[in-house]
């Protein structure tokens, strides 16, 4: 074999090592890709999943199902590469086989010709197949390290998923309780009260009014309103979820629709207690109707849904339904009613105030009146006396002075022309006790 054709073949194997890098190196990049685009869809989803928790248990079906395809596309590149790693490995031992084999012949035939040329004319494809291998690991390197990034998120998203359905399965489990649906009753309503600004007037509510029947049994309802006028509503929260929230879990539809029907069921039956207690004969007259409260909009459209009569078998029994967003307004109504009473009470306690003080303005006058009469009769008597000394004991004083010669001469008394003023006639009006009567209140002077 000559020189020549020993290039060819070793420009041939470049060659063919050239091509199998370009081939691997894009198919390389085409996982890498692949796997970095199924990465960025899975964090994506991820971020959606927490936004949706409600639908956690089909999220988690539908991540899992994308864990899976990506793992069969993990394990279809690693199939891939296995193959392009044995492809390469088959193509290595058969270039340095035939280098060998090329080399010994050479070597043999030439030893004393070529000498050491044909070790430095392969070092470049010795060091070039060197590179290749590197680059291959470094790649395996990375790849391993992106995919098992991406499995990692995967694991938490999925615990993600798991904690979410764990806390969702108990709060359903929590609201199967009676005890725990009837505490979050009350809070509800009692979470109304205060939105509506009746907790402010202490004395417009009262929690957990005690009465007993005719026959003993011990009636409370939860919540007792005052109105004004001294009327009264009397509230009770009811909150019969059980069906409810097995038929929003239930798929289907036949089962659904019986569970509803059963949820009408429950309320209707509560009514049916709630109008056996007969508030109206224990509690008074002064009672206008009796509330039941529903501390959910959903759960009494979903009864009503399943039972259009229900409001009218309620209000026969003088008992009405109402969810939050009916109790709201009527408890805005009743806290409206009330500060219009206070007010009117406020406009009588000064109307009271406002008589009392003419009342005492009339009484003050009249001593005024007396004081002004008694101090005209004191300056008459006192001119009269004033007179009655210039006409009479005068003279007879001047008459003495003269006789004994000595003496102070005597000052002469003035009358006093100064007289109380009259008063201009007054016509005061007041308004008497019974509505509708004024008095008319003349003073003369």
């Amino acid at each position: 074999m000559t020189i020549t054709a020993l290039f060819l073949v070793v420009i041939a194997l470049m060659l063919g090592a050239i091509a199998g890098w370009m081939v691997g190196s894009a198919r390389k990049s085409a996982e890498a890709q692949r796997a970095r685009s199924e990465r960025d869809r899975v964090i994506v989803e991820r971020d959606s999943a927490k936004q949706e928790r409600e639908r956690s248990e089909k999220l988690r079906a539908e991540m899992q199902q994308r864990l899976e395809e990506a793992q069969q596309a993990r394990a279809v590149a690693e199939s891939h590469f296995s193959n392009l790693q044995k492809v390469e490995d088959t193509f290595t031992a058969l270039a340095q086989k035939a280098f060998k084999n090329v080399s010994e012949s050479l070597v043999s035939a030439n030893k004393t010709q070529v000498g050491g040329t044909l070790d430095s004319m392969l070092m470049p494809v010795r060091e070039m197949l060197d590179a290749y291998r590197g680059e291959v690991q470094k790649s395996e390197q990375e790849r391993a390290i992106g995919y098992g990034g991406l499995q990692e998120q995967i694991r938490t998203l999925l615990a993600t998923q798991e904690q979410a359905s764990r806390e969702a399965a108990r709060l359903a489990n929590a609201l199967q309780s009676p005890t725990v649906q009837g505490s979050w009753g009350e809070m509800s309503l009692k979470r109304c009260i205060e939105l509506a600004g009746m907790s402010e007037y202490c004395r417009d509510f009262d929690s957990q009014h005690t009465f007993f029947s005719d026959d003993g049994r011990r009636l409370r309802p939860d919540i007792v309103i005052n109105l004004p006028n001294q009327r009264v509503i009397a509230i009770d929260a009811k909150a019969s979820l059980s069906e409810y929230i097995a038929a929003c879990n239930e798929s289907d539809e036949t089962r659904k629709a019986a569970l509803l029907q059963q949820h009408a069921k429950n309320l209707r039956r509560h009514i049916d207690a709630l109008a056996k207690r007969d508030y109206q004969s224990n509690i008074g007259e002064t009672l206008d109707f009796a509330v039941m409260f529903i501390p959910g909009e959903h759960f009494l459209a979903a009864a009503l849904a399943a039972d259009l009569t229900l409001l009218e078998y309620a209000a026969e029994r003088k008992i009405f339904l109402a969810s939050p967003t009916v109790l709201l307004p009527l408890l805005r109504a009743v806290a409206a009613s009330w500060k219009a009473e206070k007010t009117e009470e406020n406009a009588k306690r000064m109307h009271d105030a406002a008589v009392d003080l003419f009342n005492r303005f009339v009484k003050v006058m009249d001593h005024l009146r007396d004081v002004g009469a008694r101090l005209g009769k004191t300056v008459e008597k006192y001119n009269e006396t004033i007179r009655s000394i210039d006409s009479r004991l005068w003279p007879k004083g001047e008459e003495l002075q003269q006789l004994a010669g000595v003496g102070k001469g005597m000052d002469s008394l003035e009358q006093i022309e100064a007289v109380p003023l009259e008063s201009s006639k007054l016509r005061l009006t007041m308004q008497s006790e019974e509505p509708g009567v004024v008095v008319q209140i003349k003073a003369e002077s």
